[in-house]
């Protein structure tokens, strides 16, 4: 299908849906319906006819986006949740499945930990490995696990034992701050549960064409400490997760299939306290790994096979993540007073081969030494502290206000160099660190010193003949009060208010040395570039919401989303335009949304268009040696409509679902990008103009024995730009999948098994494009066709 029939394609598919993407495009198992007795609740006096008429009606889905449990159809804005249970029975493990359904939502992931998301268009790189600060926040509950200097990995968790997934478009800078710059991905975790026992187990195989097979296995046990009756609940879950290779290796003889292969484990422990009614205390307690000897992503051929002779040496690449968090909740009579503290943790450590990228695709029998291996090692933590107090729910004036302060350290490593000068800069490192040994056995420890200190860079000759060695220390911190207001002035309209004001800062930045380090301080070996930003400013919300009945209701909304600024990982230089230091990018959102319910609640129909003013818009660049640097480009904008549909159709036991989004996002001046100008009117990288997905859900008789259902779905994603630069196109695909479930819940532990289909047609395009300096480019590919078969238990 060409790009015009799929635009037309796309444009049709809105026009049918007329809908917003807030409601679950993978809502398709039983919970989607429920009967309610329509007979019994419109006349109690008519019981003595024939019965009461039972009819099927969409299931209401409630969402704490706001910080409240809400129900997700009542509040001015556009947002899509995701019940865990659902994703589950649908053999989902990662989230690029779930976003790639969500309208107005684009995703590509080269491995697990790296993973771009782009929500309205607004995107700093499609680029999955890039660094910059994510401009979409991922939260567990209300703790950020974005990085606001450099980011690190994005946590993918396992929908085993999720409560839900809330996908919040648009900027949340007023109750979420500087982590939230275009929107929210929003994972909850299952609470503990104080008074019942229960057991659950899942073992997912997971087979990719042309890939090595895959095993995930996972355990959750809820525990009530003190009986059933008490008000004590432990819950833990443990999830081993092996990711398959998809990548050959086809300089190896014989050749190496499959090299990305990992794997990786997951630790939850919750705790749920409540020694009274009016206290609750929760704590929680994360932690994720993942690691690979070899997680090569590239490929030779934009069309495939996924294989390469693009690296000389393997990439490894592992990561870990932990999250602490301790929440305490008061209750009064009218208001409820909750502390949320929270300290996180990330590391990563990679390495890729530059060759490639510098010099184009290496000669055959050519030695590893001549590989130029790019190494980026990375530590951050952060502690977090919100403190707020809200009214409770239900009254007509809701009411919010509350403080935050983030404290965020992070260490980012990097080095570029030839492996040959790698080995001999570390014997002869080693050999000068024996020498000094000796010196100190014999009393001349102080005489090698002095020798050593006239020596430019003898204390660390290995990064002195490196290309560039850096190491970047900086602490980002944000001190911010918000408040958030909602008026019900009569049954009909309600008015939200609300705003944010912060100050951040950024001090610390890059210490370097190398050739590259030289080049731009005067031939000087280190190279400091450390300095110190602060900002502060408001990020407001306003909002109004008129229902004119239960079927139909209409907002419109304005608010603003910021991002940190920061300071260069990579030497400044005046000769490539690279700056020192960038600033923070705000957006302006405006948005109309409208809300409709048809044929007694069995159809809903519904549509967002918005209007995004951005300012300062950042985006990610390359220096001459192919490293990543960050810049301001001036002003873009976005336009689009976000729509949705959920049909309970005549036909027994079959529901349609159908979603889709159209997204204009281009600069308005224009800019430099190093030395190259780039015009007004770019499109912004990973931005894609159309994306839609058709799904549609058949359940079987409740009677049956088995319980079954399956789904039959579409999805397509539109061509996007690889980076503000280039020409170069990435994207523009569809995959059709499939899925069936069935379970036996008259058998202890309901015993279910889900089959899970993706990619049928096994689709094969560029998500992602690695440009080679000689022309030479290389290629990341969208997952390949792949099978998943999941069995699970549940015994309370």
């Amino acid at each position: 299908m060409d790009v015009e029939t799929r635009s037309v394609a796309a444009a049709m598919c809105l026009i049918l849906t007329l809908n917003i993407g807030e409601v679950i495009a993978q809502e398709v198992e039983a919970e989607i319906v429920q009967n309610v007795d329509h007979g019994a609740a419109s006349d109690a006096g008519k019981a003595s006819e024939a019965g009461a008429r039972k009819v099927t009606i969409l299931e209401e889905v409630f969402v704490t986006a706001t910080k409240r449990s809400k129900s997700l159809r009542s509040l001015p804005a556009s947002i899509s949740a995701f019940k865990g249970e659902d994703l589950e029975k649908q053999a989902i493990l990662s989230i690029n499945d779930v976003l790639e359904q969500t309208p107005g939502v684009t995703s590509n992931s080269a491995r697990p930990g790296d993973q771009r998301i782009v929500m309205r268009g607004v995107s700093t790189s499609a680029s999955p490995v890039s660094t910059v600060p994510y401009p979409v926040g991922i939260f567990i509950g209300d703790t950020a696990l974005n990085e606001p200097y450099a980011a690190s990995i994005t946590p993918d968790l396992s929908a085993f034992d999720i409560a839900s997934i809330e996908v919040l478009k648009g900027p949340q800078g007023t109750l979420f701050g500087g982590a939230a710059l275009s929107g929210v991905l929003r994972y909850r975790l299952t609470d503990p549960s104080p008074d019942q026992w229960e057991l659950r187990y899942f073992a997912q195989s997971v087979n990719p064409d042309d890939g090595s097979d895959a095993l995930t296995q996972g355990v959750a046990l809820n525990v009530p400490l003190f009986g059933e009756g008490g008000n004590f609940g432990m819950r833990l879950a443990y999830i081993n997760r092996e990711y398959p290779g998809v990548i050959d290796d086809l300089r190896s003889d014989p050749v190496s299939e499959d090299v990305n292969y990992g794997e990786g484990d997951q630790i939850r422990a919750s705790f749920l306290w409540q020694p009274s009614d009016e206290l609750q205390l929760k704590f929680m307690y994360l932690d994720q790994d993942y690691n690979a000897d070899n997680g090569l992503i590239i490929s030779d051929s934009p069309k495939g096979p996924r294989a390469t002779v693009g690296s000389l040496i393997p990439w490894p690449n592992r990561h870990r993540f932990g999250l602490y968090n301790l929440e305490i909740q008061y209750d009064w009579e009218n208001f409820r007073l909750i502390s949320s503290s929270s300290r996180t943790e990330k590391e990563r450590f990679n390495i890729l081969d530059s060759y490639g990228a510098l010099l184009g695709r290496p000669p055959e029998n050519m030695t590893d030494l001549l590989a130029i291996p790019f190494i980026t090692d990375q530590e951050s933590t952060s502690f977090q502290q919100e403190l707020r107090l809200q009214s409770n729910d239900g009254e007509a004036l809701e009411w919010l206000v509350g403080a935050y302060y983030l404290r965020s350290p992070i260490r980012y490593y990097l080095k570029l160099n030839v492996q040959g000068l790698n080995s001999v800069s570390t014997l002869t490192d080693d050999t000068i660190q024996l020498v000094s040994n000796v010196a100190n056995t014999v009393g001349l420890g102080g005489l090698v010193s002095q020798i050593l200190d006239v020596v430019p860079g003898a204390d660390n000759l290995g990064c002195e003949l490196s290309v560039l060695c850096a190491e970047t220390n900086a602490l980002a911190e944000e001190k911010a009060l918000f408040f958030d207001l909602t008026w019900n002035l009569w049954d009909r309209l309600d008015l939200s208010l609300g705003a944010r004001a912060y100050e951040t800062s950024v001090a610390g930045g890059f210490v370097g040395q190398g050739v590259g380090a030289r080049l731009v301080n005067n031939g000087m070996s280190p190279a400091d570039f450390r300095t110190e930003i602060t900002e502060e400013g408001i990020n407001p919300k306003i909002s109004a919401k008129f229902q004119f009945n239960d079927d139909f209701s209409v907002y419109v909304l304005a608010n603003k989303g910021f991002r940190f600024g920061g300071i260069q990982n990579i030497p400044e230089d005046e000769a490539q335009n690279i700056p020192g230091t960038y600033k923070s990018d705000f957006i302006w959102n405006y948005e109309l949304g409208i809300r409709t319910s048809w044929l007694d609640q069995r159809l809903e129909l519904d549509i967002t268009g918005f209007h995004i003013d951005y300012t300062d818009a950042l985006v990610v660049l390359k220096s001459a040696i192919q490293i990543n640097y960050y810049d301001n480009v001036g002003s873009a904008e976005s336009d689009g409509i976000e729509a949705n549909m959920r049909w309970i159709t005549p036909i027994p036991g079959v529901v349609m679902m159908m979603s889709g989004g159209t997204v204009d996002a281009h600069t308005t001046e224009d800019f430099m990008a190093g030395n190259s100008l780039i015009v007004a009117g770019k499109p912004l990288p990973g931005s894609a103009k159309y994306q839609y997905s058709v799904n549609l859900a058949l359940f079987g008789s409740p009677d049956w024995m088995i319980n079954t259902s399956a789904l039959l779905g579409y999805t397509y994603v539109g061509e996007t730009y690889n980076d503000i630069k280039s020409e170069d196109m990435v994207n523009d695909y569809g995959t059709y999948s499939a899925s069936v479930n069935f379970s036996i819940p008259s058998l202890r532990g309901n015993p279910t098994l889900a089959i899970n289909a993706t990619n049928l047609t096994n689709e094969t395009t560029p998500v992602g494009i690695i440009d080679g300096l000689s022309g030479s480019d290389f290629y990341i590919l969208n997952s390949p066709r792949t099978i998943t078969a999941r069995f699970s238990l549940e015994f309370d």
